[in-house]
Protein backbone atom coordinates (compact mmCIF):
# COMPACT_ATOMS: atom_id res chain seq x y z
CA UNK A 1 0.00 0.00 0.00
CA UNK A 2 3.07 2.24 0.52
CA UNK A 3 4.28 1.66 -2.61
CA UNK A 4 1.09 2.30 -4.38
CA UNK A 5 0.92 6.08 -2.48
CA UNK A 6 4.32 6.31 -3.59
CA UNK A 7 3.50 5.70 -7.25
CA UNK A 8 0.32 7.75 -7.05
CA UNK A 9 2.53 10.45 -5.52
CA UNK A 10 5.17 10.57 -7.92
CA UNK A 11 2.96 10.69 -10.97
CA UNK A 12 1.13 13.74 -9.32
CA UNK A 13 4.65 15.53 -9.12
CA UNK A 14 5.46 14.20 -12.59
CA UNK A 15 2.19 15.04 -14.62
CA UNK A 16 0.78 17.61 -12.95
CA UNK A 17 -1.10 18.93 -9.98
CA UNK A 18 -4.67 17.31 -9.11
CA UNK A 19 -7.01 17.65 -6.84
CA UNK A 20 -10.35 15.93 -5.42
CA UNK A 21 -12.51 17.72 -3.28
CA UNK A 22 -15.99 15.92 -2.03
CA UNK A 23 -18.89 19.06 -1.39
CA UNK A 24 -21.84 18.00 0.15
CA UNK A 25 -24.73 20.21 -0.14
CA UNK A 26 -27.39 17.85 1.49
CA UNK A 27 -30.36 20.91 1.45
CA UNK A 28 -31.10 19.39 -1.89
CA UNK A 29 -31.30 22.94 -3.91
CA UNK A 30 -29.16 23.92 -6.81
CA UNK A 31 -26.15 25.60 -6.20
CA UNK A 32 -25.83 26.66 -9.81
CA UNK A 33 -22.64 27.60 -11.80
CA UNK A 34 -20.54 26.08 -14.60
CA UNK A 35 -22.32 24.35 -17.58
CA UNK A 36 -25.29 22.05 -16.87
CA UNK A 37 -24.49 18.90 -18.74
CA UNK A 38 -27.97 16.73 -19.37
CA UNK A 39 -30.33 20.14 -19.42
CA UNK A 40 -31.30 19.73 -16.24
CA UNK A 41 -33.56 16.23 -16.40
CA UNK A 42 -30.57 13.90 -15.78
CA UNK A 43 -29.33 12.19 -12.54
CA UNK A 44 -25.48 13.90 -12.77
CA UNK A 45 -24.95 17.36 -13.52
CA UNK A 46 -21.64 17.62 -15.15
CA UNK A 47 -19.68 21.12 -15.15
CA UNK A 48 -16.50 22.42 -16.35
CA UNK A 49 -14.82 25.44 -15.42
CA UNK A 50 -11.51 26.74 -17.65
CA UNK A 51 -9.44 29.07 -15.11
CA UNK A 52 -6.30 31.28 -16.32
CA UNK A 53 -3.41 31.47 -14.41
CA UNK A 54 -4.77 34.30 -11.81
CA UNK A 55 -7.86 31.70 -11.12
CA UNK A 56 -10.37 33.70 -12.75
CA UNK A 57 -12.81 31.62 -14.98
CA UNK A 58 -12.03 32.06 -18.69
CA UNK A 59 -12.00 31.22 -22.67
CA UNK A 60 -9.32 33.28 -23.20
CA UNK A 61 -5.53 32.11 -22.58
CA UNK A 62 -2.16 33.88 -23.58
CA UNK A 63 0.27 31.54 -25.37
CA UNK A 64 2.31 29.52 -22.58
CA UNK A 65 -0.22 30.18 -20.27
CA UNK A 66 -1.08 27.71 -17.94
CA UNK A 67 -5.12 26.34 -17.82
CA UNK A 68 -6.97 25.17 -15.06
CA UNK A 69 -9.93 22.40 -15.26
CA UNK A 70 -12.52 22.68 -12.84
CA UNK A 71 -14.59 19.27 -13.15
CA UNK A 72 -17.59 19.23 -10.99
CA UNK A 73 -20.45 16.67 -11.23
CA UNK A 74 -23.32 16.52 -8.85
CA UNK A 75 -26.40 14.33 -7.84
CA UNK A 76 -29.50 15.97 -9.12
CA UNK A 77 -31.12 13.17 -6.99
CA UNK A 78 -32.44 12.49 -3.21
CA UNK A 79 -31.01 8.70 -3.75
CA UNK A 80 -27.66 7.50 -3.50
CA UNK A 81 -25.68 7.68 -6.68
CA UNK A 82 -23.15 4.10 -7.34
CA UNK A 83 -20.39 4.40 -10.45
CA UNK A 84 -17.73 1.22 -10.92
CA UNK A 85 -15.11 1.90 -12.75
CA UNK A 86 -12.42 -0.81 -14.31
CA UNK A 87 -9.51 0.55 -12.52
CA UNK A 88 -8.03 3.47 -10.16
CA UNK A 89 -9.05 6.23 -12.95
CA UNK A 90 -11.96 7.99 -12.05
CA UNK A 91 -11.96 10.83 -14.24
CA UNK A 92 -9.69 12.64 -17.08
CA UNK A 93 -9.94 16.00 -19.16
CA UNK A 94 -9.21 16.97 -23.23
CA UNK A 95 -8.41 19.56 -25.66
CA UNK A 96 -9.69 19.64 -28.67
CA UNK A 97 -9.19 21.15 -32.10
CA UNK A 98 -12.80 23.48 -32.58
CA UNK A 99 -15.29 21.40 -34.75
CA UNK A 100 -12.99 18.32 -35.00
CA UNK A 101 -12.54 15.28 -32.75
CA UNK A 102 -8.56 15.74 -33.17
CA UNK A 103 -7.15 14.89 -29.60
CA UNK A 104 -4.06 17.92 -29.08
CA UNK A 105 -4.09 16.47 -25.12
CA UNK A 106 -5.44 14.19 -22.75
CA UNK A 107 -4.42 14.26 -19.21
CA UNK A 108 -4.43 10.46 -18.78
CA UNK A 109 -2.10 10.10 -21.54
CA UNK A 110 0.90 7.23 -20.51
CA UNK A 111 -0.39 7.07 -17.32
CA UNK A 112 -1.22 4.23 -16.06
CA UNK A 113 -3.85 3.42 -13.18
CA UNK A 114 -4.03 0.58 -10.39
CA UNK A 115 -6.32 -2.68 -11.66
CA UNK A 116 -9.12 -3.16 -9.68
CA UNK A 117 -12.77 -1.68 -10.15
CA UNK A 118 -13.16 1.56 -7.97
CA UNK A 119 -16.19 2.53 -6.47
CA UNK A 120 -17.38 5.97 -6.50
CA UNK A 121 -20.77 6.68 -4.29
CA UNK A 122 -22.63 10.35 -4.77
CA UNK A 123 -24.48 10.97 -1.58
CA UNK A 124 -27.98 12.57 -2.00
CA UNK A 125 -27.90 16.34 -3.78
CA UNK A 126 -23.99 16.30 -3.23
CA UNK A 127 -20.64 16.57 -5.85
CA UNK A 128 -17.25 16.13 -5.86
CA UNK A 129 -14.82 18.19 -7.50
CA UNK A 130 -11.76 17.32 -9.64
CA UNK A 131 -8.93 19.82 -10.95
CA UNK A 132 -6.05 19.73 -13.37
CA UNK A 133 -3.91 22.42 -13.97
CA UNK A 134 -2.24 22.17 -17.66
CA UNK A 135 0.82 23.28 -18.52
CA UNK A 136 -0.23 23.78 -22.69
CA UNK A 137 1.94 21.08 -23.67
CA UNK A 138 0.05 19.01 -26.40
CA UNK A 139 0.97 15.28 -26.24
CA UNK A 140 2.93 15.73 -29.02
CA UNK A 141 5.66 18.12 -26.62
CA UNK A 142 4.88 21.22 -28.50
CA UNK A 143 3.28 24.16 -26.76
CA UNK A 144 -0.18 24.36 -27.62
CA UNK A 145 -0.53 27.18 -30.57
CA UNK A 146 -2.79 30.38 -30.82
CA UNK A 147 -5.94 29.31 -31.80
CA UNK A 148 -9.70 27.88 -30.91
CA UNK A 149 -10.32 25.06 -29.26
CA UNK A 150 -13.04 22.39 -26.98
CA UNK A 151 -12.57 21.02 -23.72
CA UNK A 152 -13.94 18.54 -21.89
CA UNK A 153 -13.89 17.29 -18.15
CA UNK A 154 -15.52 13.46 -17.66
CA UNK A 155 -15.96 10.88 -15.25
CA UNK A 156 -14.58 7.99 -17.29
CA UNK A 157 -16.87 6.36 -19.21
CA UNK A 158 -16.51 3.33 -21.87
CA UNK A 159 -16.83 5.39 -25.18
CA UNK A 160 -14.78 8.56 -23.98
CA UNK A 161 -11.91 6.43 -24.72
CA UNK A 162 -13.01 6.03 -28.19
CA UNK A 163 -14.91 9.19 -28.74
CA UNK A 164 -13.96 11.75 -26.21
CA UNK A 165 -16.95 13.69 -27.10
CA UNK A 166 -19.54 11.14 -26.82
CA UNK A 167 -22.71 12.21 -25.12
CA UNK A 168 -22.92 10.69 -21.52
CA UNK A 169 -24.05 12.48 -18.41
CA UNK A 170 -20.74 11.79 -16.85
CA UNK A 171 -19.03 14.39 -18.96
CA UNK A 172 -19.39 17.97 -19.10
CA UNK A 173 -20.69 19.90 -22.32
CA UNK A 174 -17.48 20.99 -24.44
CA UNK A 175 -15.96 24.22 -24.01
CA UNK A 176 -14.73 26.56 -26.39
CA UNK A 177 -11.77 28.50 -25.57
CA UNK A 178 -9.15 30.67 -27.39
CA UNK A 179 -5.50 30.41 -27.42
CA UNK A 180 -3.98 33.94 -28.11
Amino acid sequence: MARLALVVGIALCTFGYSKCVFVSNTGGTDTGGGIDNGGGTGTLATTLILRDSTGLASTSFRFGESIRFDLEVRNRTAATVNLVFPDAQIYDFVVLDSNTTRVRWRWSENMTFAPGATELSFDPYSSKSYSVVWDGVQSNGNQLPPGDYRARGVLVFDEFASDPIAANEQGSPLVNFTVR
